[in-house]
């Protein structure tokens, strides 16, 4: 799976997971807080316009692969950023002699290594664990797009049964070991919420019917085949100095590490202005 083709599947779940929740509106008094926070959007979506103009001439300068490579370091950059920025948010800080592990399990949960202080390891779990900043699943979804380059495929199952159990909670909040097939293979073990997905998916007037009827197929699929018998999605990255270090591949995307191998004059001083 490609780069364009994961922000096309990335978004659609977004947007379908949101979509689903069918949380009633509540009506409530706008805070300063909020209007600064609205304001402060405004001013990241002129940026983000911005970068995105810069990307799309980038874009007609680079080939298929100049772009995929650029779009990893850009992602690994924003990645970097932002984990120092919840750490130091949190009053964490980190010496350069402090070497971490992060290991990232199939429910996008990350485990800290490395760092005898059980109680600043616990710190920086729960800092980079909050559901808000989505650490895990973005660590998840970047670690298979390195592997791609480095000619490992994306393992579909694992990423399917990952994505339905995401689906599951989001709109039910279960799990995949809550539901199960019965002997006409229909859907049991669910809850209220569930059923109400399972009645909007045959609704002809439903506007999510569709995208119900595919979620609820992939689930389907994965309880078939059997969940335990399907690996779950996995990474592990180091984390020393403020990056994000690739382990066990060839091609790393660290500053360091992509230095070593990329000998593409043209991408290298492209990178080197977006401060590689």
């Amino acid at each position: 799976m490609n780069i364009r083709d994961k922000v096309k599947l990335s978004f659609y779940s977004d947007q379908l997971l949101k979509s689903a929740t069918m949380n009633r509106p509540v009506k409530a008094k706008v805070s300063q807080a909020q209007v600064v926070k609205h304001n402060d959007s405004l001013s990241i979506s002129k940026q983000a316009e911005a970068a995105q103009k810069n990307a799309v001439s980038l874009r007609s300068q680079m080939n298929g692969v100049q772009f995929e490579i650029y779009n990893l370091y850009m992602d690994r950059q924003r990645l970097n950023n932002q984990i120092n920025e919840a750490l130091s948010e949190s009053g964490i800080s980190l010496s350069q002699h402090e070497n971490l592990t992060l290991h990232v399990d199939g429910n996008n949960s990350i485990r800290v290594e490395g760092i005898e202080d059980e109680q600043k390891r616990a710190q920086i779990e729960a800092v980079l664990n909050d559901d808000d900043k989505r650490f895990g699943a973005r660590l998840l979804s970047h670690a298979e797009l390195v592997g791609e380059q480095n000619g490992i495929p994306l393992d579909r199952e694992a990423y399917e049964k990952w994505h339905v159990n995401a689906f599951l909670k989001t709109v039910a909040g279960l799990s995949l070991s809550d539901v199960s097939l019965n002997e006409i293979g229909e859907i049991t073990g669910g809850n209220e919420r569930l059923e109400r997905v399972i009645e909007a998916s045959i609704d002809p007037k439903s506007d999510l019917a569709n995208s119900f009827q595919s979620m609820l197929k992939k689930l389907k699929n994965v309880l078939l085949k059997g969940p335990d018998t399907i690996a779950d999605r996995s990474a592990s990255f180091g984390y020393s100095g403020g990056t994000l270090v690739d382990l066990n591949v060839s091609k790393g995307f660290s500053t360091g590490q992509l230095n070593e191998w990329l000998n593409d004059s043209f991408l290298k001083e492209v990178l080197f202005e977006q401060g590689l």
